[in-house]
């Protein structure tokens, strides 16, 4: 799991919560198991028992473990009229992965133990000024089914609209990345030679690290130049498991 955000003591917590104190508005964030809802500890809702809530110190924290903003408090901000980001969890043999998208596509895919999930959504909100909502959308339900073929061996490819947002260097490499054919590798001097820049390798080993869409947009098939797999955000242990999947999947 990733590293929390240091929380205040949970009995402070649980008064502030009781008092609506407004001292508290930011410093954490109460997740009601029962309802599946995230609050500010200000909400005018009706206060939850103690033993029913988890505290969570971002927004995007409590986002990601699966709760839902409140539509009394909005802890992630009133809608402003622009497209929703709409967020769901979608559990595979590697783990359970966070996705969103918005009318135009897929905008993050990642596992939801990483901290960098965290950071792809609140990213993508930013860049896209929209709101997150958990919820059912056409994209991530045909990811969640795509994922599952993945996973059986059925599939080595996505068929899914895409909307990642980058620099135009980052997305010039997340580019590259999908022209890697599954049950292949590729080092980060193939990359920096495919996008024009073959001095850049280091600069293509950060851009595959901050690919937003992990699986879909293939970083795992990026390997060192002298075979070994290197770094990968998810852990090596699935970066190696990602590549056997595939192999097997191609040569079966």
């Amino acid at each position: 799991m990733p590293k929390r955000t240091a929380l205040p003591d949970e009995a402070k917590m649980v008064r502030a919560m009781n008092a609506r104190d407004p001292e508290a508005d930011g410093r954490f964030f109460v997740a009601v198991r029962t309802t599946g809802i995230f609050c500010r500890p200000t909400c005018p809702s009706r206060t939850p028992l103690p033993q029913n809530v988890e505290f969570h110190a971002t927004p995007w924290e409590a986002l990601v473990a699966g709760f839902r903003p409140c539509r009394r408090c909005w802890p992630m901000g009133r809608p402003n009229g622009n497209q929703p980001l709409a967020v769901t969890r979608i559990d595979t043999p590697l783990g359970t992965m966070v996705a969103a998208a918005v009318d135009e596509g897929l905008v993050v895919l990642d596992f939801a133990d990483r901290r960098a999930a965290q950071t792809a959504l609140r990213n993508a909100s930013h860049r896209l000024q929209a709101i997150p909502t958990i919820g059912r959308q056409t994209h991530l339900e045909a990811l969640r089914i795509q994922l599952n073929e993945y996973f059986a061996g059925a599939r080595t490819t996505f068929d899914l609209p895409l909307a990642p947002r980058g620099t135009a260097f980052e997305e010039s490499v997340w580019s590259w990345l999908r022209t890697i054919p599954p049950g292949q590798t590729r080092t980060y001097a193939d990359g920096a030679t495919a996008v024009g820049q073959p001095q850049a390798v280091r600069a293509i080993g950060r851009a595959n690290g901050a690919n937003p869409l992990a699986i879909i947009v293939p970083c795992h098939r990026v390997i060192g130049s002298d075979g070994d797999l290197t770094g990968y955000g998810g852990g090596l242990w699935r970066k190696r498991a990602l590549l056997e999947l595939e192999s097997a999947t191609v040569s079966g």
